[in-house]
């Protein structure tokens, strides 16, 4: 048995729960339906001018839809975009997903046409089809551009610190429930991939706060997130993912042995030694072995006078990038330098793409910015991109605290559960990553699992990972899946959003 720690305060209508116990998920895929009239959305003013067209090169049936442009209070003319569909399985009305892409700066609407909406893109497909797995079949599904700059979401207020951009996103969700009231009811599960793993804790940080700011938060979700410590989800476990998933990689040997080396120089053997179950007590984080911020650095090319090689595709030349070029601790950098040069199309998104299989966001971007597209979802005439390099690389120069630290300790002990998940194939935020950063944290009296999450994740009657729960965490290693869980493994995801976001298979 398994106990959710809680304090005993109800903060935004939530449900305390206190005592919960582990259960099993194999139910096959549900199958997709409809309603006619989901969401009540009466109480507020009239939503009709939010209501979505007729879409071009959609010739199948799509839940009902609103979309435009909120303003940010207290701002002289910054406005997010959102796209909100209802549900589309009447038993599913009274949840509602808000889903939040990362970057910083990458669009929502990037998860509605490649992840989990209901018009999607598959590959590289040049008009959306039907989604089966959408994720309107669990719940109604509100896609939101943020911070401003993103997406379609305008305005000259870019945000260049963390906090502003909580801020306003704290402060556009009461204008948008003001305008639409009547979800401020349903059973709410916030969820996002990626940089969102630094949004979303701070956003329901901000909620939790906010007495003013009143609606049912269940449950929040986290994919791929960055929301541990950089330096050890990245350079101290970089090594490790290698050596594991060396059948995919195919490193020569005595290329791998330099970077066991570096490993055992910069003591990052010693700190994963320290993450087992459980922890024997708080983990030796390292400072940053990649300079003032890792997602800055980037690769000096050959016209340096430092030295530094184009491509680190030997082991001498290896050698002089871990010594003249990244630093000899930045195995992450070093080790993503050395795939890129040897394996052509290389990801760190997901080790398996290639010069075939790779994504494109080409053609949903093109979508979305036909004008037609655009004047049925009331969006700005503006140029649509799925990620703004300036949102990126002004948010990214921040070194905000790790969320691991306070504050999703802080949402566990005031009762809302916090699901997360990462795919193996994902490099840049690796499993590994995301299971040290547990184990380094501190929940509801105990640090990190006590015991390994070694639970059979099933799918359709297939073995898609393992998962754990203890103290309102439950935590999915998902199998055959990058960066973006959705996109690589959709059936997987649309289970772990049934079974455990919006269901408690995992702990009855």
């Amino acid at each position: 048995m398994s106990i959710f720690c809680v304090t005993l305060r109800n903060v935004l209508g939530l449900s305390l729960y206190v005592i919960v116990t582990l259960g099993q998920n194999t139910e096959e895929v549900a199958v997709r339906s409809s309603t006619s009239s989901c969401l009540d959305l009466g109480g507020g003013r009239d939503v009709s001018e939010y209501a979505v067209g007729n879409l071009p090169n959609v010739n199948f049936d799509l839940p009902a839809s609103w979309a435009g442009q909120i303003s940010v209070p207290s701002t002289a003319n910054d406005e997010l975009f959102f796209w909100l569909f209802q549900a589309e399985v009447a038993g599913e009305c009274d949840n509602l997903i808000i889903w939040l892409n990362g970057g910083p700066g990458c669009s929502s609407l990037d998860g509605l046409t490649k992840e989990n909406g209901p018009l999607y893109f598959p590959g590289n497909a040049t008009t959306p089809t039907s989604n089966p797995n959408s994720w309107t079949q669990l719940a109604s599904v509100l896609y939101i551009d943020q911070p401003v700059g993103t997406g379609y979401s305008d305005g000259s207020n870019q945000a260049s610190l963390n906090a502003q951009v909580t801020q306003d996103f704290a402060s556009w969700l009461q204008a948008f429930y003001d305008i639409f009231p009547s979800l401020r009811s349903k059973n709410t599960y916030i969820m996002g991939e990626s940089y969102a793993g630094v949004y979303i804790p701070y956003f329901t940080q901000a909620f939790l706060a906010n007495n003013s700011l009143s609606f049912n938060l269940k449950g929040i979700a986290i994919g791929d997130g960055s929301f541990g410590n950089l330096a050890v989800s990245t350079d101290v476990v970089a090594t490790t993912y290698l050596n594991e998933h060396n059948q995919i990689l195919q490193i020569p040997r005595d290329v791998l042995n330099l970077f066991d080396e570096a490993d055992q120089v910069c003591g990052f053997t010693e700190i994963l030694n320290e993450a087992s179950y459980p922890p024997s007590g708080p983990l030796t984080v390292p400072g940053d072995p990649e300079g003032a911020n890792y997602r800055l650095i980037k690769r000096q090319n050959a016209t340096n006078d430092n030295g530094c090689p184009p491509d680190p595709n030997t082991p001498a030349l290896l050698n002089s990038s871990f010594s003249l070029c990244n630093g000899g601790c930045a195995t992450w950098t070093t080790a993503a330098n050395y795939l890129t040069s040897n394996r052509p199309c290389f990801s760190v998104y997901n080790i398996e793409y290639n010069c075939d299989n790779a994504p494109d966001t080409t053609d949903f971007v093109n979508w979305l910015n036909l004008p037609a597209v655009r004047e049925a979802i009331h969006a700005p005439n503006k140029t649509y991109q799925d990620c703004n390099s300036t949102v990126f690389d002004t948010l990214a120069v921040e070194q905000v605290e790790p969320p691991a630290y306070r504050i999703m300790p802080a949402i566990l002990e005031a009762g809302v559960p916090i699901h997360l998940y990462s795919g193996d194939l994902d490099f840049i935020l690796s499993h590994i990553g995301t299971e040290v950063a547990i184990q380094n944290m501190t929940w509801c009296g105990h640090q990190g699992f006590q015991a390994t999450p070694n639970n059979t994740f099933l799918v359709n009657g297939q073995n898609m990972g393992n998962w754990g729960y203890e103290r309102g965490l439950s935590y999915h290693h998902i199998l055959s899946a990058g960066h973006a869980v959705p996109y690589d493994q959709p059936a997987a995801a649309f289970a772990f959003v049934r079974d455990f976001v919006v269901g408690d298979a995992g702990y009855r």
